[in-house]
């Protein structure tokens, strides 16, 4: 069996900029959007992880179509972690559970850990990107 077919690329299209930074190169090296490309990929991707995690914040009260995905990212052979901004101003960090190594096993994924960081992301690692993605976010919508 071939590895590369059970990890199909388009999910993994916008994370160079993550790997930049993760592997420590300079800023000026990486990517600054890096919450423009996982919020569109969160809110459109037909790729069965992106539909599930829609599914998994739509379960937590999150509104996709207003919600910024900051990152998401692979975490060992069995988890996604991810940081999330409600429209309400919240920050959620989150892992979601599942087999990466076996095919369709992402159908199935649930989040195995939820935090509110609302009062703390400003110590994260990625607080750059999480400030950042505060600034970019559209404003809410008010009637």
């Amino acid at each position: 069996m071939r590895n590369d077919a059970l990890l199909p690329a388009e999910p993994y299209e916008a994370w160079g900029p993550l790997a930049s930074l993760l592997y420590g190169h300079p800023p000026g090296r990486r990517e600054p959007l890096i919450y423009v490309n996982c919020t569109r990929l969160m809110r459109a991707s037909p790729f069965s992880l992106w539909v599930r995690l829609r599914e998994l914040l739509a379960e937590r009260g999150l509104t996709i179509s207003t919600t910024v995905l900051v990152y998401l990212f692979p975490d060992g052979g069995y988890a996604e972690t991810g940081v999330v901004l409600s429209d309400g101003g919240r920050v959620y960090e989150f892992d979601i559970g599942y087999s990466r190594m076996r095919a369709g096993s992402e159908r199935n994924a649930v989040i195995e850990n939820w935090h509110d960081i609302t009062s703390s992301w400003q110590t994260h690692p990625f607080r750059s990107e999480i400030a950042d993605a505060f600034i970019w976010r559209p404003p809410a919508r008010r009637t």
